[in-house]
């Protein structure tokens, strides 16, 4: 049985209230997930745009 079953069987014995609350917490995770995602994403662009910036041969001024 998938995980997915087993949690539409436990969740059919709650209380409609409770489902409510159950789906609400879906929502959230689903939200973090996506906020994650994007800004990962965001991370990538603008790592991606900096690198446009600079050429490798550029000066390093961190090394002694």
């Amino acid at each position: 049985m998938s995980t997915a079953e087993i949690i539409y069987e436990k969740i059919q014995r709650l209380p409609e209230s409770l489902q409510t609350e159950a789906l609400h917490y879906v929502d959230f995770l689903l939200e973090q997930r996506h906020a994650q995602r994007e800004a990962g994403d965001w991370a990538r662009f603008s790592t991606e745009q900096l690198a446009k910036q600079y050429a490798p041969e550029d000066a390093v001024y961190d090394k002694d």
